[in-house]
């Protein structure tokens, strides 16, 4: 289901009920994310949904870059021998209680799986008195970019969840052109959570007083 037949099975259904059906389709798609992404934080808490493939995108080719160690942020990186960041930020991602929606990250050729940590786990891996040679850690900062520390690698794949699926081309450095409109990306939705996602999404627009109206009810406006 795309951006833009999720949006329209909202407004259809306003249809059917004679009511008032300009408002921006901005509006709804925005109302219906935000359904979408609370509840799958809520069941991805729950471990009820982490096997539906379909809810998950793969960016190939995160790219990484050498930067100064003494500048960066995160003090427990700050004895690295090398430290990479990713040029850019990825896609908003869906946090619960065990952490960030990021399913996995590998080499480009797919034979190596990077461990994903948090700082506290980063520095007592480092404490420990034997430690795996073949671990690589990768740290996201709160700036959504990812690190890479005492390891110079600078291409990495990664596979998250996200239900901003139009922003997702913008990390990948190996991207083809693609020409699609924002309406025409994936919206991220559940199975177990679609039918829910819809009810609630449809009464709060429902039950809005001001409803923000479409400035352009003849076209269709960038999402």
């Amino acid at each position: 289901m795309t951006n833009n037949e999720a949006v329209s099975k909202i407004l259809n259904t306003l249809k059917s009920l004679s009511k008032d059906t300009r408002i921006s389709r901005r509006y709804v798609l925005q109302v219906l994310k935000d359904r979408s992404k609370n509840l799958i934080a809520q069941k991805l808490g729950e471990r009820t949904i982490n096997e539906e493939v379909n809810l998950y995108t793969e960016i190939k080719c995160v790219e990484f870059t050498q930067v100064e160690v003494i500048n960066c942020p995160i003090i427990s990186f700050r004895s690295c021998s090398v430290l990479m960041k990713s040029k850019k930020p990825l896609p908003e991602l869906i946090f619960s209680r065990l952490g960030s929606s990021i399913k996995e990250i590998t080499s480009i050729d797919g034979y190596f799986e990077f461990k994903l940590v948090t700082e506290e786990q980063y520095r007592r891996n480092k404490k420990r008195k034997y430690t795996l040679d073949s671990e690589v850690y990768v740290y996201l900062g709160t700036d959504n970019h990812l690190y890479i520390p005492d390891n110079e690698i600078y291409s990495v794949d990664v596979t998250l969840l996200t239900v901003k699926t139009e922003d997702v081309d913008e990390c990948s450095e190996c991207k083809t052109e693609d020409c699609r409109s924002n309406w025409d990306y994936e919206f991220i939705v559940s199975d177990k959570l679609e039918d829910v996602v819809f009810k609630e999404a449809l009464q709060i627009i429902l039950n809005t007083r001001q409803i923000p109206q479409d400035p352009n009810p003849n076209g269709i406006e960038q999402a």
